[in-house]
Formats: structure tokens, C-alpha cells, sequence
């Protein structure tokens, strides 16, 4: 089931899932951002997340189009240039990182997606579950303009 699916139903249950992302990225002000600049205060961010993270791990194309309504509308006037791209930061040997924690339906097995994505893909053997998280959530928010 999609996130879409998942949190447009009223009761779901949720499970914890705990990154810790670079402070570079902004992830958490882009989120807040995108909830005051669209009008949907009343989504809390981890329901964004969720969004994000499930669209990632569905193939992550970069097209709107792959993301239903009403969730596409939300457009932001582009994403700010001094923000680097995810992969650009984790380069980098020392990074300061700040904790993205979030409240995400059961139901989609974000946490399980995302070591599983990690097991399938050779290349990520090592690399931490946080940084795919912060690779996933800077490209969604990257193509949702904020």
C-alpha cells in the first residue's frame, strides 16, 4: 500500500523510525517549510516523511506525476542553492548531524524498506540507514521544491 493510501484512512498505527541526518540538509526547517508554505499545518512531519521515504524506496522517480493528490499540489518556489545535495554532504569525513525522528505508519514497514533496500543494493552494504534516510528525504523534498 502507498503512503497516500496509508494516511488518508483516520487511525492507523504508527511505529518509531530515528535518523540521524546532516545538519547541512535542513531536512527538518524544509519540512516546516513545506507544511506552513502549502497550508497543511495540520500534517505533522512525520507524515511527511513518511511520504518521502515511501517514495524513495517505490523507485523515486523524479516526476510529481508519481505522487497522487492531493500531495503533488504542494509546490515550493525551488529549493535554496546554499542547501547541498545530500550526496555531496556525505562525502564529507566529519559531519554534524541532527536527529530526524518520526512517527510513521506500521503499515508501510518503513524501517524493514529501508534495511532491505540497504541489503539489495550491494554498493550500501555500509552505509548507514541515516544516510540513505537523509539521501531520500533531500531528493523528495528537492523534487517537491522546497
Amino acid at each position: 500500500m502507498r503512503a497516500e493510501e496509508v494516511l488518508s484512512q483516520r487511525y492507523f498505527d504508527r511505529e518509531p523510525l530515528n535518523a540521524s541526518v546532516p545538519e547541512a540538509l535542513e531536512i527538518g526547517m524544509r519540512l516546516e517549510k513545506l507544511r506552513v508554505v502549502s497550508r497543511i499545518r495540520s500534517i505533522p512531519p512525520a507524515d511527511l516523511v513518511a511520504l518521502g521515504l515511501d517514495w524513495f524506496l517505490r523507485g523515486a522517480v523524479n516526476d510529481l506525476n508519481d505522487i497522487e493528490a492531493p500531495w503533488n499540489q504542494y509546490r515550493g518556489s525551488g529549493t535554496s542553492p546554499e542547501i547541498p545535495r545530500a550526496e555531496e554532504v556525505l562525502q564529507q569525513r566529519f559531519i554534524a548531524r541532527e536527529q530526524l525522528k518520526a512517527s510513521v505508519p506500521l503499515e508501510l514497514q518503513l524501517p524493514h524498506r529501508l534495511a532491505m533496500y540497504k541489503v539489495s543494493n550491494r554498493a550500501l552494504r555500509k552505509v548507514p540507514v541515516a544516510d540513505i534516510v537523509a539521501v531520500a528525504m533531500d531528493r523528495w523534498l528537492r523534487l517537491m521544491g522546497f
